[in-house]
């Protein structure tokens, strides 16, 4: 009977364990007061956690003074990708080297190694993911998806339709990833993206301009230029333009 007791005590502590380290589905704020006064790299956590699909899930802001740099090393257990938020961007990754700009990404598979350094005039700001599946590292898919990679904002083509427009920036697997999908979508004023669905898939909103609200759940939230929403899976939502001008955001699922 006290087996049976304290085997229910640990089920239960590991449950609620586990609950507190699973990502909240709610809209998370860029934390870098940084108007370039500083000649330091400041980072600040967005949101850190496990998720449905992911068993280490993590976002940053990074913030790079002119003259500085980021080194970031993907260790073997580890993918990351880059979103510029401001700035120009120089990027070398593994032996390419290329300069980006506002709403470039980089994809970093588990191993390779990136330095972002700012040699603008105006202070760089981008966001960096970090996530590791639950389940084994596919290196062969990811190298055979055509390994790590830089997609240009430049370099994509605008799409419109009634609503607004997308660029798609990708739809492919990764060495962690079965499918992993990254598209800008601009929303007119006054137009939700869609009605209020749920999916497996995880999804991030990505705010790059304009104001919105977000239905998660049964709950309403505002988000604006620089927040991450973060929806888990099953989550029920959409977003609308609530703002005077065009929302601007990244949309990134996975599964």
């Amino acid at each position: 009977m006290k087996f049976r007791f304290t085997l229910y005590l640990i089920l239960i502590i590991g449950l609620l364990q586990a609950q507190n380290n699973s990502l909240q589905s709610k809209v998370y704020q860029w934390d870098i007061n940084n108007n370039g006064s500083s000649n330091k790299v400041q980072k600040s956590t967005i949101f850190g956690g496990e998720g449905g699909v992911l068993a280490k899930h993590a976002m940053i802001g990074i913030s790079i003074p002119t003259g500085k740099k980021w080194e970031g090393k993907v260790t073997a257990q580890k993918e990351k990708f880059y979103i510029i938020k401001t700035g120009i961007a120089d990027i070398a990754l593994n032996d390419q080297k290329s300069q980006l700009n506002r709403g470039s990404v980089v994809c970093v598979l588990p191993g390779d190694k990136i330095q972002i350094k700012n040699n603008g005039n105006d202070l760089l700001q981008l966001y960096e993911m970090s996530y590791s599946a639950g389940e084994k590292i596919n290196i062969e898919r990811g190298v055979k998806a055509g390994g790590s990679f830089i997609t240009l904002w430049d370099n994509i083509k605008f799409k419109p339709h009634e609503r607004g427009g997308v660029r798609q920036f990708f739809d492919r697997p990764t060495a962690m990833l079965n499918r992993f999908d990254i598209h800008v979508t601009q929303l007119n004023v006054g137009f939700k993206s869609h009605e209020p669905h749920t999916h497996v898939n995880e999804e991030i909103i990505l705010m790059l301009d304009g104001n919105a609200e977000v239905q998660i759940g049964t709950t309403h939230q505002k988000a604006n230029p620089g927040d991450v929403v973060l929806y888990g899976s099953n989550i029920l939502h959409n977003i609308t333009n609530v703002g005077s001008i065009p929302c601007l955001y990244f949309a990134i699922q996975w599964n």
